[in-house]
């Protein structure tokens, strides 16, 4: 079978550094640094423990963590399709410049479930984390972290232009990474 790596964005190749579609390679980059705190933000773990129905979605992201896309609306918390969500609608002057970015919790849906859509899927890590950036035409993208063999982390992204969908989807994953339990 002839692997096919397809890199639907050029700034994943930042974040994700191995691209493989059936095993996984043993290059990996060097840690980057944590992303810059926020006061308003929680630095600690969500759960101190392997069980992540203890996390709560809204511990791991914050209005001021995404301040430099603008002014957020308080988050809202769902529970539907199989995933425990705090989701950040931002207060946005036209449809134009909408931006919507979710923190699912997948308590029994591992990372390999994650289902391209026929758009492509792209593997490799988040802080040395396994993660798998996914675009999702026609506006928006979504980047999975593991947090344990049965379980992952989304961030989901909406915006106005795909592009930026992957963009701001690498970016918070990068806020949230730190805040996950480690396996």
């Amino acid at each position: 079978m002839k692997k096919l790596c397809v890199l639907p964005l050029a700034a994943a190749a930042l974040v994700l550094a191995a691209c493989s579609a059936e095993k996984p390679g043993n290059a990996s980059p060097a840690p980057s640094a944590p992303p810059a705190q926020t006061g308003a933000s929680s630095s600690a773990p969500a759960t101190g423990g392997g069980d992540t129905k203890s996390i709560d979605p809204c511990s791991l992201l914050s209005a001021a963590d995404l301040s430099s896309y603008g002014t957020f609306k308080d988050p809202v918390t769902l529970n539907e399709g199989g995933a425990r969500a705090c989701q950040f609608s931002k207060e946005a002057a036209s449809a134009s410049d909408s931006l919507t970015v979710s923190v699912d919790l997948r308590d029994t849906q591992n990372i390999d479930s994650v289902n391209d859509g026929g758009n492509g899927k792209t593997t490799g890590n988040v802080n040395g984390r396994k993660a798998v950036l996914v675009p999702k035409p026609p506006s928006g993208c979504l980047m999975a972290l593991e947090l344990t063999a049965s379980a992952r982390a989304d961030v989901l992204v909406d915006a106005t232009d795909p592009k930026q969908a992957c963009e701001v989807a690498e970016k918070v994953a990068d806020t949230v990474e730190p805040k996950l339990p480690k396996g």
